[in-house]
């Protein structure tokens, strides 16, 4: 059990986690907004309908931070702590 690895990185984890999720789903938000039809998201619009997709962007890169933060749990969990 390394808890060092958890104390020292987890916000590293979490910003990296969250910024990845923020760039691929505006990226998909992007290139789904170019569609004739939509995949992921609904269609913009009107100002509305904007924030609702940007609310579901920041949601799912918090999910994402914490995601990787669960990830970076079970690697302290599974490692242990070299001198």
């Amino acid at each position: 059990m390394n808890i060092k690895l958890l104390q020292n990185n987890w916000r590293k984890y979490y910003k990296r986690g969250f910024i990845t999720g923020i760039v691929i789903l505006c990226f998909l938000c992007f290139v789904d907004q170019t569609l004739q039809s939509t995949i992921f998201f609904n269609k913009i619009t009107s100002f509305g309908m904007a924030i609702v997709t940007l609310s579901f962007i920041f949601f799912g890169a918090v999910f994402c931070g914490i995601l990787s933060t669960i990830i970076l749990v079970i690697m302290s969990l599974v490692t242990t702590y070299k001198n």
